[in-house]
């Protein structure tokens, strides 16, 4: 981890932001440093390169699930309006870092708008990579800083961001680091596996007597299970159906017809038909899925305990914890992170445990370099997120030249003693 100088005194506005990449939502966790309150931003991870006319086309009202950036001559739109217009892609074969650049640009184009920033600023960010793509970040903090400093084309003009920090942290290094304090000493006497179960991949890490040593990726991610299940009912799905991991989830803990809105029938029958070959393919399919899952863990390290975490974990739940039950290792949900009350305004839910306790190491890390003294909690017991936080307006237009309302902000205390 890189760390920042100790001398944080312009007197630009600054911003701490830490974010993850994710196959089913690109998220973060962002605040006004040092005493803001952290809020979550998040938009779909869709990505398209366009032109900059289609630009002007299709974007004709403000959404905060989409934007675009123009870096360069390069330009490209991200979230719910590249998947619907663009045919974009969520680039779950790619390397991540291979459109980390429009997407932390556009990530920090949404944590402005939402901060009610709109001038040059300071920022310190950590990004979360597989453990196999950590030395990629090296490099794409260097571009970022490079591109950021320039400025970046976005929906209400120049977005410049003076790139102070740039981090690179393993995924699930913030939920370890949690498990760490929760077991003081006693972490350092075991081997603590880390299995994270994402939309992309699924993730391993081990921490050995208190050194992480083992990082583990597969593409057995939900992913994985969307398209078996495509190919094997063959009655013309799409894998990239936005609904089909939600609706699988719920057809797996018990409603029997969560499935019914995805088959392409004409008739009653020709429905309950696909409904009947759903319902029967899901099952075995989620035990091969598991049984997957388990011999890749089997094979990487013997544990005293392992922590599971991620979206997809509540598929496979029930059988995960039967195995782990049988081989008498503990298993630790999440990690034990409790995300605050009100925090989560995006419902994401343990989807930002991740995210979440990195930003905290990092929070800290920062406190420490910047000789800044805490004294109240990061996220406050009573905070409540204000009114206006996922305000979605619906006449509001913009255009490529730089038009854009002023964000309709309330006065905000960032104060973290609020």
């Amino acid at each position: 981890m890189n760390t920042p100088n100790k001398e944080i005194t312009s007197t630009m506005p600054k911003i701490v932001a830490s974010f993850d990449l994710g196959g089913s939502h690109n998220r973060g966790i962002v605040q006004i440093y040092p005493e803001g309150v952290p809020i979550v931003i998040a938009m779909s991870p869709e990505v398209a390169d366009v032109s900059r006319d289609s630009i002007a086309h299709s974007f004709t009202q403000v959404r905060l699930d989409s934007t675009w950036v123009g870096i360069g001559n390069e330009y490209y739109v991200l979230g719910a309006v590249a998947k619907e217009a663009f045919f974009g892609t969520p680039a779950l074969k790619e390397l991540k870092f291979h459109y980390g650049l429009p997407k932390i640009a556009g990530l920090f184009w949404l944590a402005s708008w939402q901060l009610g920033l709109n001038q040059p600023m300071e920022a310190f960010a950590q990004l979360l990579l597989p453990g196999g793509e950590i030395a990629d970040g090296k490099d794409l903090g260097k571009t970022l800083s490079r591109k950021l400093n320039k400025g970046v084309k976005t929906p209400n003009g120049q977005l410049k961001v003076k790139l102070v920090n740039f981090s690179t942290s393993p995924e699930g290094s913030g939920i370890m680091s949690y498990r760490r304090r929760a077991l003081g000493s006693e972490f350092d006497k075991k081997s603590i596996g880390l299995l994270m179960l994402g939309y992309r991949n699924a993730s391993f890490l081990l921490s050995s007597k208190g050194n992480l040593t083992k990082f583990e990726t597969t593409d057995l991610g939900m992913s994985w299970l969307v398209h078996q299940f495509v190919e094997r009912t063959a009655v013309g799905l799409s894998k990239d159906d936005f609904r089909l991991a939600h609706l699988l989830v719920q057809a797996q803990n018990g409603n029997q017809n969560a499935l019914r809105s995805i088959s392409r029938k004409a008739t009653p029958t020709g429905v309950e038909s696909d409904l009947k070959l759903f319902n029967s393919v899901l099952p075995p399919l989620v035990d091969d899925y598991c049984r997957a899952i388990i011999r890749w863990v089997k094979n990487l390290a013997v544990l005293d305990e392992v922590l599971i975490c991620g979206g997809t974990a509540d598929l496979i739940r029930a059988p995960l914890t039967q195995y782990f039950e049988s081989v008498g290792i503990p298993i630790v949900w999440n990690g034990g992170v409790q995300i605050p009350k009100g925090l989560d305004t995006q419902g994401l839910e343990n989807r930002i445990a991740d995210v979440w306790t990195a930003h905290i190491n990092y929070i800290k890390m920062l406190d420490e370099y910047s000789g800044y003294e805490r004294k109240q909690k990061l996220f406050p017991d009573n905070y409540q997120a204000p009114p206006n936080m996922n305000w979605t307006p619906a006449k509001d237009l913009f255009s490529i030249n730089g038009f854009f309302p002023q964000p309709q902000t309330s006065k905000r205390n960032h104060n973290s003693s609020n």
